[in-house]
């Protein structure tokens, strides 16, 4: 059954069940043995697919404006979560009210499935709770694990103290809902419990301060705005946009990918505030790198990533996601560099074009290693002379990529390749384009280098030398060059085996193993990619011939 989006909300209430979490069905009733007070719960395969039901729910504003109601779309799972949640509290008598909040709400009223379930509590802390849930768990003959707990961190804008512990097969976070109170002298805020409009104030955007009311099974907009945001596309703060990025800055990147994800538009007041020096200080000095990193990850993720660069470059960020070494940097370098954030984002949107044409060649999504790579274009091949590893000369790509926002090495690794390799490859490009001659030496040898990388460094190569794919002929070279690759049959020549292994060798040239191995065993690579039908008997032959020192 289709869901009504949530454009599609109607007034009124009709089939409407306020205590539906509550309640036992016949056929839970049906299954309890005289010694049960409820009913048991299964846990579900995860490898199955989810089974959903919609359930009305209501939403509410405030007093004064009058309800609506829509469907949203659960899981089975969720459903028996829910149940089990309204159990806890009748069996404990905590008497806590339960809120899923944030992502999850936004996410079922846009008709997505969501697995980031936060739950916050009235009346309690979230391991407390989460105690009272793995005490009803076991009472149950249910599975119990162990509860881990988040502490907050005020200095690096983390405020909440959260608990995580498993339901059934999914991870939950428990936290109490929270006021914060700032004072003229300490960034750092006083926290208390609150009620669920000064949570809602707090969080980063209104489309993710909704609250899904499994009491009550009421969507709740304590800010007005949320709902409203929702539908007509909108990025907004529930507070002033300065005072909310002053609270924890990193909210500037998340409005940036969210806007990007969702393709809504940022609100002005969001933009003026987000732009402004004061919270891109604010972004140097709170923010941890790898905070950053993590919330660019999420941007790559995105079906359009370049989006996410733009707006970074708009707002003046580029340098709190890839800064340049302070020192040790020649000026010809520094005049040259001036305007590298505009060209990594030119390179970025010509790449994600070249990406979504590559796919169909790929054995592994190598999306975000060239999204990466594109970005890095600018900056391939530049040195300076680093200062914490005593004046010794290194990529600036390293500093930005392990020292500065510390990404893995891996990432390094992987994009350091896809640049070395299209550069090397881009000249056998245009020789193909340009005289028909395809080098299945030269080209082979650069796909054995980059493996399961080989269709990214075709990418960049495109990307670095011809642009955008929408002119015919781009896309005609592109596909002809694919084409006789797999002519020469070199997808997959990573996996090679060599006609001869170095024992073979050490024993047909009657040496010891040594140094000389080595280059023997590379030579042996790159004759059989000149001769591809050539047999072992001739490779041998052909060693024989060498002039072996």
């Amino acid at each position: 059954m289709d869901i009504p989006p949530i454009s599609k909300i109607e007034k009124g209430q009709d089939g409407y069940d306020r205590l539906y979490f509550q309640k036992q069905s016949t056929i839970e009733k049906e299954k309890l043995s005289p010694m049960q007070s409820s009913a048991p719960t299964t846990t579900t395969n995860l490898n199955e697919p989810k089974q959903h039901e919609n359930i009305k729910v209501s939403i509410y504003y405030s007093e004064e404006k009058e309800s609506e109601s829509v469907d949203i779309r659960l899981t089975e799972s969720e459903i028996q979560l829910f149940k089990e949640l309204m159990h806890v509290i009748r069996d404990s008598g905590c008497g806590t009210t339960l809120r899923v909040a944030g992502g999850w709400v936004r996410d079922k009223l846009r008709g997505e499935d969501s697995n980031d379930i936060d739950i916050t509590l009235d009346n309690m802390m979230g391991e407390a709770f989460a105690e009272l849930v793995n005490k009803h768990l076991s009472s149950k003959h249910h599975q119990t694990h162990r509860i881990g707990v988040i502490q907050s961190n005020p200095e690096q804008s983390k405020h909440l103290e959260t608990a995580t512990v498993k339901v059934f097969d999914m991870w939950i976070d428990f936290v109490n809902l929270r006021s914060e109170t700032y004072t003229d002298t300490s960034r750092i805020p006083e926290i208390s419990i609150g009620t669920p409009l000064q949570d809602a104030l707090r969080r980063d955007l209104t489309i993710n301060s909704l609250f899904f009311n499994i009491n009550e099974n009421r969507i709740e907009d304590f800010t007005g705005n949320g709902i409203n945001d929702l539908k007509k596309g909108i990025i907004r703060t529930p507070l002033p946009s300065l005072t909310t990025f002053l609270d924890d800055p990193l909210r500037v990147f998340r409005s940036i990918r969210f806007a990007s994800r969702l393709d809504f538009e940022i609100d002005e007041e969001l933009f003026k505030a987000g732009s402004d020096p004061i919270v891109k200080d604010a972004i140097k000095s709170k923010i941890s790198h790898e905070r950053i990193a993590k919330e660019f990850d999420g941007m790559l993720s995105a079906s359009r990533p370049y989006l996410s660069v733009e707006l970074i470059n708009r707002f003046g960020l580029f340098d709190c996601l890839f800064s340049l070494p302070t020192s040790g940097l020649d000026d010809t370098y520094i005049k040259q560099l001036k305007n590298s954030n505009k060209e990594s984002e030119m390179y970025c949107a010509i790449a994600s074009y070249w990406v979504e044409i590559g796919k169909k060649f790929e054995e592994i999504d190598t999306k975000r290693q060239v999204i990466l790579s594109a970005l890095m274009l600018p900056f391939h091949g530049i040195q300076f002379k680093n200062a914490n590893k005593k004046n010794k000369e290194m990529s600036i790509i390293h500093y930005m990529f392990i020292e500065y926002i510390k990404f893995s090495n891996k990432d390094y690794d992987d994009v350091s390749l896809i640049l070395e390799c299209s550069r090397q490859l881009t000249e056998y490009i245009t020789e193909y384009k340009s005289t028909g001659y395809f080098n299945r030496k030269g080209i082979g040898l650069i796909i054995h280098r980059s493996a399961q990388l080989w269709i990214s460094v075709i990418i960049i190569s495109f990307v670095q030398k011809y642009g955008e794919p929408h002119s015919k002929n781009n896309l005609k070279y592109f596909d002809e060059f694919i084409k006789a690759i797999k002519e020469h049959d070199l997808i997959g020549v990573w996996n090679i085996k060599r006609l001869l292994n170095g024992k073979q060798v050490q024993d047909l040239l009657k040496r010891k193993p040594g140094t000389w191995l080595a280059p023997i065993i590379q030579l042996i690579l790159e004759w059989q990619l000149e001769n591809p039908t050539k047999t072992e008997q001739d490779c041998k032959d052909w060693l024989l011939t060498l002039d072996i020192k």
